[in-house]
């Protein structure tokens, strides 16, 4: 053994445990994804036949552990999404219960007028079922499938011109990738209008999330992915082969409130006889790095709770005391209201909910308010007389 690491040599042995380390934190981090679960309760019914309490028993919880992944699955995507996609979720998740049940218990059962009720609590392996529900690209669509505006800058360091480029075909590369990856996951992509390119390239070392928002509103895009990326030349070889390294990093923001969604960053290398396919090759590899980390954080943030920002208009506060006792008690989905400011006879809410915010626009406009206006996040109420 001792002559085997003598002959390997001190450099050779530190890239094999470096090898190794970085191959435990990556299944580590995989095996951590997928072992996030969810507690939850279901009721299960199955008719009594032939006087067979056992079959519909078993039947019953079986019921129940299935409505239990269903509720999972409600988490992750839209109500409307599950109606649409019934067909995909029942071959995919559904007909494969217990692959996602980790545990159950009966808390409670009973029989009653020719059917047999179970209650279950089950432990609901939820971070496989948002794996195979981002599989199927069913998770962006939470949020009503915003179409997406991307404007990223190009960057070639060494040129003789340090300015960013300017033009479409010269920003191609970065942008047709993430493009591409987005795409494959189900959202929607806008081009950018010429006033907007304009303002980007003449100002895209200083794009601020402003500039970014108002480039999204010309396009009517929901989300702006911008940043920069660059490329540099490294050492030829003998074979007069060159190395191109490219780096790229950019944020995802809501145009309606500007908030951020996500931020990465992703780097590549290429090695090519051309420059000009090395470098493409770079940034097409950095750019796929980036795109699978934004998607990843927007994801993430769509499973989760939605937090809408509710504005009424022309109420008192008295008025306005009302509107948050009714959202909190009669507004379905709705888990929680911050009141944030009132001015005048204006009071802004923050909510935190399980259903979109146009679902939410719907609840309120039945209970005699008038909605004036909706985004993704954002709602106008009249309080009217």
């Amino acid at each position: 053994m001792i002559e085997w690491k003598r002959a390997l040599g001190p450099s050779t042995l530190l890239l094999f445990g470096t090898l190794i380390f970085i191959l435990q934190l990556f299944i580590s981090s995989n095996s951590l994804a997928s072992e996030k679960a969810m507690t939850v309760e279901a009721t299960g019914f199955a008719a009594i036949a032939d006087s067979n309490t056992v079959v519909a028993r078993d039947s019953a919880t079986a019921d129940a552990l299935r409505k239990a992944v269903e509720q999972t699955v409600g988490a992750f995507v839209s109500s409307d999404t599950v109606v649409e996609s019934y067909e995909v979720l029942r071959d995919s998740i559904y007909t494969r219960t217990e692959g996602y049940v980790k545990s159950y218990a009966i808390i409670g059962e009973s029989q009653a007028d020719g059917a047999y009720t179970v209650k279950v609590r089950a432990i609901v392996a939820s971070g496989e079922v948002e794996d195979e529900l981002d599989a199927l690209g069913l998770i962006q669509r939470k949020a009503q499938r915003p179409r997406v505006l991307f404007m990223i800058a190009e960057k070639r360091l060494g040129k003789d011109s340090q300015s960013w480029s300017g033009s479409e075909e010269e920003a191609a590369s970065s942008e047709v990738s993430l493009k591409e990856t987005f795409l494959s996951k189900g959202f929607s992509v806008v081009a950018a209008t010429k006033d907007s390119k304009d303002d980007f390239f003449s100002s895209a070392e200083g794009l601020t999330i402003d500039d970014a928002r108002k480039a999204g509103e010309r396009s009517g895009a929901g989300i702006v992915v911008f940043g920069k990326a660059t490329v540099r030349d490294g050492p030829r070889s003998a074979s007069f082969v060159t190395i191109f390294f490219a780096d790229i990093s950019a944020e995802a923001v809501r145009v309606d409130d500007g908030s951020v969604l996500a931020a990465a960053e992703g780097h590549g290398i290429a090695r090519h006889i051309s420059s000009s396919i090395g470098r493409a090759d770079a940034i097409t590899k950095a750019s796929r790095e980036l795109s699978d980390a934004l998607i990843k954080q927007i994801t993430a943030k769509w499973a989760g709770q939605d937090l809408v920002i509710i504005t009424l208009k022309g109420a008192p506060y008295e008025k306005a005391v009302e509107f948050k006792r009714l959202l909190r008690s009669r507004i379905r989905g709705v888990d929680a209201v911050y009141q944030r400011r009132f001015e005048g006879t204006d009071t802004a809410f923050e909510v935190e909910s399980k259903i979109p915010a146009q679902a939410i626009a719907d609840e309120i406009s039945r209970q005699g308010y008038k909605v004036i206006g909706a985004t993704g996040n954002t709602i106008e109420v009249e309080a009217g007389n």
